[in-house]
């Protein structure tokens, strides 16, 4: 049999999905024929279908050398590349079509595909949308563009390109999973965790919809606290399940998991104000078993023994821009660790690119971005011969998340940029804040407790100074008692809803100013008509005393901070970056400490201020002293000019630093 005639053959097999036995028939024909272009071109389809990416590639490259200017061979390398991580080269075999044949609607997708690998999700979505125009039943591309719409903050747009994807492909898995997920976003776990269920019995064996669907049970906003432990069994025993499912008999189920950790996360449940240690031991031990299992390398290296005098210090973070992670506490441990005896290195897992970026770039002394390749990242973060490991958050950054379940380096650290134990068995310290730490507070962590000098952080505001807008800018009455309560409005737990009627009732003139939600607009609805009702009840509209306003750009959230008159914390979850913020414009605080740490940041915030007396014991307490920051003036200007005079002790603490560099010392030599 000719080469031609065992590559038709090959071809047949391949397209009635005998993929895997095709690959050697496609090999023995180019045996025969080391020009037969064709057949490298299906051997990389084939091989790429199978997962051999780097196979797949070598053949697609043979492809495109004997096939020049070949449209498919040049997209399949593009599609196999991107696999890769390697979005530039994709991004190139894609516009090398495109000049070719500009109407080329695989290529016009492939290149929205890169872009979207890159973070520049705008040009993607151009790229999506115009190959829809040169193809409109495309359900991958609608696909596509759903995510792309998702990630770019639009979930309500990428739900109606999911709902087309489904209309073309009726109960495709990834595009139920994807559906999901933007339901999530739009604050509608009960849609989210339909469509999760419905994707897993139309893939019964697939680890994503099951994955997406444990995490759903853990809703954005309760009405009630019976809510609140209605869904916290139901995320139990949904995590105890996955866990089974996920055991240590199914090695390939495991590092197939490994592509949905980080994906979905246990990100809501730290709202719902109870010891979360048991449930993430649980997860973070999943987490693990599932990393170390994708990533042998990694699971539990051995290291070399140290040889350098100076300590290297990692800190990895996809927060790495204008965000509450690098202001607390990144900025100020990468800038001021002595660089005498550490050398400090940074990992961004992140896309988003802005001066804050700029500035890291300059204070780290060096930088890896690596936020497509995966394995390549974890490479050079070994390969970094790191002696301490630290992740100023753990729960939000999709990235971290992974390379948190795995040992990239002897010593590994977590903080409170998601304040909340891990659970992983990788994470040996949690760095906190001796001042924000109740007696007991080691009991909600599964890592050793490090309480670390005052706040724990150094800490610098980017913005002081007068507000470069007035109440009328944004629509807010002039002579209004402004309650600001700047929280994410699932930091507000149902049971502390009376809080706002029972001020109001004694100051009718008192407004409590909220932020939207930007994405979620049932969230919004929801948490108007929660409060409302408590309004009801003790006879008062909610209308005339709560005030939404939409999330604002860093210069109007400043303006508020000034424009307001006190600053009214959240209980159970207090604020910590928003108290800062609030403290640099001298804003002053009212504060009732709760729970565990993250009940308990402004708490510290007063007590580097010295400012005990806005800090209330109890429930009634925190009414009475709201309402005394509200009805006497002179009081709260006394405490407005307490908090602005105690800008030393709060800002720029170098006893923090000092702090994080003896433990560092300590737990390495």
């Amino acid at each position: 049999m000719n080469a031609r005639n065992i590559f038709l053959k090959a071809a047949r097999l391949h397209q009635t999905g005998g993929a895997a036995q095709a690959v050697p028939l496609y090999r023995a024909a180019l045996k025969l024929d080391p020009a037969l272009g064709d057949a490298a071109l299906y051997l990389g389809l084939a091989l790429r279908q199978n997962g051999e990416t780097e196979n797949a590639i070598a053949a697609f490259r043979d492809a495109v050398r004997l096939l020049p200017g070949d449209a498919d061979a040049l997209n399949g390398l593009g599609a196999a590349l991107l696999d890769q991580g390697e979005t530039a080269q994709a991004e190139e075999c894609h516009r090398q079509v495109l000049a070719l044949q500009p109407h080329n609607a695989e290529a016009m997708a492939g290149l929205g595909n890169a872009h979207l690998a890159q973070g520049k999700t705008d040009a993607a979505i151009l790229r999506f949308e115009a190959a829809l125009a040169l193809n409109p039943d495309s359900p991958e591309v609608l696909g596509n563009l759903g995510v792309a719409l998702k990630v770019a903050g639009h979930p309500g747009q990428a739900v109606s390109r999911f709902e087309a994807a489904l209309a073309l492909a009726p109960g495709d898995a990834d595009t139920l999973y994807n559906l999901g997920n933007a339901w999530q976003v739009l604050g509608d776990m009960r849609k989210a965790l339909a469509c999760y269920r419905a994707a897993q019995s139309a893939a019964p064996e697939a680890v994503a919809p099951r994955w997406g669907a444990c995490f759903a049970h853990l809703d954005v906003l309760y009405d009630t606290e019976e809510d609140i432990a209605r869904a916290r069994a139901a995320y139990a025993n949904a995590l105890g399940k996955l866990d089974a499912f996920l055991s240590e008999d199914s090695p390939a189920l495991l590092r197939e998991a490994a592509a949905s950790v980080g994906a979905n996360q246990p990100f809501y449940l730290t709202y719902q104000g109870g010891n979360d240690r048991e449930l993430q031991a649980v997860y973070g031990n999943m987490v693990h078993r599932i990393m170390g299992a994708a990533f042998p390398e990694f699971g539990s290296p051995q290291f070399a023994p140290r040889t350098r005098n100076k300590i290297r210090v990692g800190i990895a973070t996809g927060f790495l821009h204008e965000h509450s992670v690098w202001k607390i506490p990144t900025r100020g441990w990468v800038r001021h660790l002595d660089r005498d005896r550490f050398e400090v290195f940074g990992y961004y897992t992140g896309h988003k690119h802005d001066h804050c970026t700029e500035e890291a770039y300059r204070l780290f002394d060096k930088v890896t971005h690596e936020p497509n390749r995966f394995e390549a990242l974890c490479r050079a973060m070994f390969d970094d011969e790191l002696d301490v490991l630290i992740y100023p958050d753990v729960g939000m950054d999709p990235t971290c998340a992974r390379l948190a379940g795995l040992r990239l380096a002897p010593i590994q650290c977590v903080s409170l940029g998601h304040p909340m134990t891990t659970g992983l068995p990788t994470m040996d310290y949690y760095l906190s804040s001796e001042l924000m730490e109740p007696k007991d507070g080691q009991e909600a962590y599964t890592e050793n407790l490090v309480r670390l000098p005052n706040l724990s952080v150094h800490y610098k505001p980017l913005r002081q100074g007068p507000p470069a807008y007035g109440r009328d800018h944004f629509g807010l009455p002039e002579e209004a008692l402004l309650y600001f309560c700047p929280q994410s409005l699932y930091k507000y737990l149902p049971q502390y809803d009376v809080l706002f009627p029972r001020i109001a009732r004694q100051i009718p003139e008192a407004r409590f100013v909220f932020l939207r939600n930007a994405q979620a607009e049932k969230l919004n609805r929801r948490f108007l008509d929660r409060v409302h009702r408590a309004f009801e009840v003790h006879g008062l509209h909610g209308q005339d005393h709560v005030i939404m306003l939409p999330r604002q750009p860093p210069d109007a959230y400043h303006a508020l901070n000034c424009l307001c008159d006190v600053f009214l914390d959240s209980i159970e979850w207090s604020g910590f970056n928003t108290a800062m913020e609030a403290a640099s414009a001298g804003l002053p605080l009212a504060i009732h400490p709760k729970g565990h740490m993250r009940g308990r940041h402004s708490l510290a915030v007063a007590a580097r201020l010295g400012l005990t007396e806005v800090v209330a014991e109890t429930f009634d307490e925190y009414v009475e002293l709201a309402v005394r920051l509200g009805r006497d003036n002179a009081f709260r200007q006394s405490v407005r000019e307490r908090v602005e005079a105690g800008g030393e002790r709060l800002f720029g603490d170098m006893a923090a630093i000092r702090g994080l560099e003896e433990f560092i010392l300590r737990v390495v030599r």
